[in-house]
């Protein structure tokens, strides 16, 4: 891997954290909207698996499905296949439910469980993509 794509792992790497801390910030809130907070932890395992994918000189495709980005990134990290099939409760978050005419009211209950699915997909990648 040459310094340019580094720098590209450190950007993707740089923009997950954003979007996790994002998460915590606002799961810490009394006011906490639990719409936004399921787009944040898609957002978080998209720019993770992209940076896997280009930690392994893969170009990541302009895409927020998840079960996609998992195909691709599978070689580099077997253990994805668990969380393949659950990925779409994630990707959901990414497109579907951020735009007027598919918004639906999110519960806390499934906020709470997209947010433990993002630590789930987290602790695989996070190991992954470490230099």
């Amino acid at each position: 891997m040459d310094e340019h794509d580094r720098e590209a792992v450190r950007q993707w790497l740089a923009k997950a954290q954003s979007d996790w801390d994002a998460v915590e910030i606002l799961t810490a809130s009394e006011r906490c909207p639990n719409d936004t907070v399921c787009f944040h932890c898609q957002q978080f395992v998209e720019k993770m698996l992209k940076a896997l994918l280009t930690k392994n000189e893969i170009e990541a495709p302009k895409t927020h499905d998840l079960r996609r980005l998992i195909q691709l990134a599978q070689p580099f990290a077997k253990e994805l296949s668990l969380l393949a099939d659950v990925s779409d409760e994630l990707t959901i978050h990414g497109v579907e439910t951020r735009y007027p005419g598919e918004l639906r009211k999110i519960k806390k209950s499934e906020m709470i469980k997209v947010v433990e699915l993002a630590k789930r997909f987290g602790d695989i990648l996070h190991a992954k993509t470490k230099e």
